[in-house]
């Protein structure tokens, strides 16, 4: 009886210790590392971010202290790194101590992972993310971990750098770690419009991300960014291509400065020309100078050709930044989307009509600008039937002169946005000149660089017939002034003699 009792005793003792194990085993594994984006220009969407255990960690309730323990293969690089005994008795104490030193000083903990990731063998948690702005690596068991961004293509068995290093205890098996590191990116604007070409900042207002300019007149653009975080690199990937449409001549004028320092072409950076396409590299040497999130300013500038479209087409114009994404791949380098901004031009649209609203041919008008009564010449494109703005034309109202085709049409491409006038200098055979020239103030309105609308360029001109004096200096002028003479001498002749006779009486 008694051994059936100590069978039976055993076997519950074995189970209790089964499901001691199980509890043990099903409370392990359970801790989390969540990563935030630091801020909105941070994109972790596709980042893989892999956790590597340093250390072991356990609780010792009697001293209530954790204790730290390395795991292979890591013990083998910290032998090798031959540390003081000032830092511990043992290796693990002395490995801690190495590495918790580490805690705040981001280039100091960037080398040693950066060193120790050779060492390293399969990450112990990993984790894609899928959004913007969080990632959670999960199943984590205690123990003192190094994570890294593997970047945004994956690869095995590859860092880019070092985020954190982080310990998951018993006690607070949950940590999160707010990137630091920002992506690079770019900010293209346009700021102003010369007569000539300028790598400089214009006096004129600029909208920014959009405008409208004539033809031959040079825009300037401006490329903003900072110098990238070069923690952890020893080359690195800094080229920005900027294509521009067919509308737009690149002037081939860049200038690069760096903060307050303009750069010097060459020997800091270089420029290759090649068409619309501008490409502009600032190598390692000339960015280590600097301090990361120091302003960068790319200037430059464009004329508009001939080619230019008008509105609701434009030319577009746009810069993108390649750039590098991984420490220990530095030849690893990715593109940020294209800032666009965009160059615009209008038309005066003109119906030529009488008052039934017939169309009426051959009307013609002098083309100036409203705010100083300048002649704006313009040229005839026979293709098109249109006129176009000929910033080259002679300025005088032989130059500026618009005749309404068969449909009364006129179509006055490559205006901007301001004030112009029409004055009609012969109007269609029969009909009266008109007294008053016809204003146009072309006004366009923008949503994100982009123009939504444009108003005040558009009229309908009606000649109205009517009852006219026969033409200057021909034989009825003559008619009616002898005939009009004759009338005041009758009169006169009537009334001096009707006054004698009542003076006879």
């Amino acid at each position: 009886m008694k051994n059936k009792s100590r069978m039976i005793l055993a076997v519950l003792l074995a189970l209790t210790l089964a499901f001691s194990v199980t509890i043990f085993s099903t409370a392990a594994g359970t801790g989390t590392i969540t990563i935030n984006r630091g801020s909105e220009t941070v994109s972790m969407k596709g980042h893989t971010y892999n956790a590597y255990k340093l250390f072991d960690v356990t609780y010792d309730a009697t001293t209530q202290n954790y204790s730290y323990t390395l795991v292979a293969p890591y013990d083998t690089y910290f032998t090798n790194l031959n540390l003081s005994d000032d830092l511990g008795e043992d290796l693990d104490a002395k490995a801690y101590a190495y590495v918790k030193a580490k805690e705040g000083d981001d280039e100091a903990l960037q080398a040693f992972a950066e060193d120790i990731f050779q060492s390293a063998g399969s990450p112990d948690g990993t984790v894609t993310a899928t959004a913007a702005d969080t990632a959670v690596i999960e199943q984590l068991e205690p123990g003192y971990y190094l994570v890294y961004d593997a970047g945004s293509t994956n690869p095995a068995d590859n860092a880019e750098r070092a985020i954190a290093n982080i310990a998951l205890t018993t006690a607070n098996p949950n940590q999160t770690i707010v990137l630091k590191a920002s992506v690079p990116t770019i900010d293209k604007k346009i700021t102003g419009v010369d007569d000539a070409a300028t790598n400089d900042v214009s006096t004129q207002a600029a909208n920014g991300d959009a405008v409208s300019e004539q033809i031959n007149q040079h825009i300037g653009f401006q490329i903003d960014s900072v110098v990238p975080d070069l923690l952890g690199y020893d080359t690195y990937t800094y080229s920005v291509k900027d294509t521009m449409t067919e509308g737009l001549t690149p002037d081939n004028n860049v200038k690069v400065t760096i903060k307050t320092t303009e750069l010097v072409p060459v020997t800091d950076y270089t420029v290759v020309y090649n068409g619309q396409e501008t490409t502009v590299t600032i190598p390692y040497e000339t960015l280590k100078r600097f301090d990361a999130d120091d302003a960068i300013a790319i200037t430059y500038s464009a004329m508009v050709n001939e080619n230019a479209k008008v509105y609701p087409s434009k030319e577009g114009n746009q810069a993108e930044l390649t750039y590098s994404t991984k420490v220990q791949d530095q030849t690893t380098s990715e593109t940020t989307p294209p800032s666009t901004v965009s160059v615009y031009r209008f038309s005066l649209d003109i119906d030529k009509v009488n008052a039934s609203g017939q169309a009426l041919a051959n009307a013609e008008f002098v083309l100036q600008d409203n705010d100083n009564d300048s002649y704006i010449p313009v040229v005839l494109d026979t293709a098109t039937g249109k006129y176009k703005v000929d910033v080259d034309g002679t300025a005088d109202a032989a130059h500026a002169t618009v005749k309404s085709d068969a449909n009364g049409k006129i179509i006055i491409d490559g205006v901007l946005e301001g004030n112009y006038k029409l004055t009609e200098t012969k109007a269609p055979t029969g009909y009266n000149l008109l007294k008053n020239s016809v204003v146009f103030n072309v006004t366009a309105t923008y949503d994100n660089g982009v123009c939504t609308s444009v108003s005040g360029n558009t009229a309908t001109i009606v000649n109205r017939a009517g009852g006219l004096l026969p033409t200057t200096g021909g034989i009825g002028t003559y008619i009616f002034t002898i005939g009009g003479a004759l009338l005041m001498i009758g009169a006169v002749a009537y009334y001096v003699l009707k006054k004698r006779r009542a003076i006879a009486e």
